[in-house]
């Protein structure tokens, strides 16, 4: 693996764990780190370690500088956002609104420095019949509802560009398929398996530490599959079960995962966690542990993107695993032709078309009107000689093949 990659994650372990700051045997590309910290969404929690460094081996006093103002900032917005999280529970309370708060504060709060931990929203769960009621709440808070990025069962709220509420009366979002009607079964949100705990100084009521793991693992294989993931998002799941796997029946969570389909994937995901992240090994039930399974799977991850580890190519990431997801969904486990391939690449579903096509997303009757707008777009670009904006067809094709190798190596595939 690239050496600066494995400084990043070498630097993540040492701050997770308040160990002694790695120093680098070899010169470090310190703009690649950052820029995949950044990417990673991992940026903040690494300025106090840098900071740890010898001065001949730490970045420049210019990087430095930016990294505490900006972990700083993070700090200080994550306090002003938290308090009026605060707020909203309080009234929802005195309304008899029963709210579910989930990933978020729970996470940070595993986190050493809980306020550090990179997020872009707040996530509520609320029952379907008061879904209006937290809608009016936010409302009359001075939020408002952002129509763009609602969706059917998770409209989104918010508050002067400072802070954004998704409302969640399904989980699962409007995803469907046999993945989504078995987790559907397994009623995560049920009443009688809530919990309530504090987290970032928070009263919150939560879901039961298995139901949430299984529900984050969800989450984390639908960005795999999708998009790709960040750092964080492997880490999250990586403190959360050290937090809490004595809590949780290894026997049931992997009976779960057999059902869903989802067990080789977490054998290799926890490999990983305990090799780079400190995970606990007890979460295994059996000796499935491997450091070389842990290794591979890590380097295929940053060689196809699919753990983010570039600003630059994050477009390209995008599309590549757009078409890698359209390629296989709904398919047989079987090789998909380069045909295929090419016409997922030039003829995307509305959901995977960019935010410049929000019309198609919004009414995907209107999709080919966003193809003959995507292809004149293209062509426009590449008559200004535009090659930041160029669309690398070839290139993303090529990267959704070998997205599409690795979705079948981690047992992914087929699995909607």
């Amino acid at each position: 693996m690239d050496k600066n990659v494995e400084y990043l994650l070498r630097l993540l372990k040492s701050y997770l764990y308040d160990e002694p700051v790695p120093v680098p045997e070899e010169d470090i590309d310190w703009d690649f780190v950052i820029k995949a910290a950044a990417a990673g969404e991992v940026v903040s929690l690494i300025y106090k370690k840098l900071n740890e460094l010898p001065q001949e081996n730490r970045p420049s006093e210019e990087v430095m500088g930016r990294l505490k103002d900006f972990s700083s900032q993070r700090g200080f917005e994550k306090i002003y956002q938290y308090n009026i999280y605060a707020q909203i529970l309080q009234i929802a309370k005195e309304r008899g609104i029963p709210v579910i708060s989930f990933k978020g504060a729970v996470l940070a709060d595993l986190y050493p420095e809980p306020f550090l931990r990179n997020s872009c929203d707040i996530d509520l769960y609320v029952d379907p019949p008061y879904l209006k009621d937290m809608e009016q709440l936010l409302v009359e808070l001075g939020f408002v509802k952002n129509e763009e990025h609602s969706k059917e069962c998770v409209p989104v709220y918010v508050l002067q560009n400072v802070l954004m509420i998704e409302v969640h009366c399904c989980l699962f979002e409007d995803y469907k398929g046999r993945q989504i009607d078995k987790l559907k079964g397994m009623d995560l949100t049920r009443q009688d398996k809530r919990i309530c705990m504090e987290a970032c100084g928070l009263e919150i009521t939560t879901m039961g530490h298995e139901d949430h793991l299984v529900f984050l693992l969800f989450h984390l294989i639908k960005h795999i599959s999708y998009n790709g993931c960040s750092l964080k998002t492997i880490i999250d799941i990586v403190l959360f079960i050290n937090a809490y796997w004595e809590q949780i029946s290894k026997e049931n969570f992997w009976k779960k995962m057999k059902y869903l389909g989802y067990d080789a994937f977490c054998r290799t995901l926890f490999s990983v966690g305990v090799c780079y992240f400190g995970l606990t090994e007890e979460i295994f039930i059996d000796a499935s542990y491997s450091v070389n399974i842990a290794k591979s799977t890590m380097e295929k991850l940053y060689q196809t993107g699919i753990i983010k580890a570039s600003l630059d190519n994050a477009k390209e990431d995008r599309r590549a695993s757009s078409i890698a997801f359209q390629s296989f969904y709904e398919e047989e486990k079987k090789d998909v032709s380069w045909l295929r391939m090419w016409l997922k690449a030039l003829f995307p579903s509305s959901k995977d078309l960019s935010f410049r096509y929000m019309y198609a997303r919004k009414h995907p009757s209107l999709v080919w009107v966003a193809w003959v707008h995507r292809a004149f777009h293209h062509l426009t670009v590449r008559c200004m000689h535009n090659k930041e904006g160029q669309i690398n067809m070839a290139g993303d094709v090529k990267l959704a093949t070998q997205k599409l190798t690795l979705l079948k190596e981690l047992d992914l595939m087929n699995k909607d």
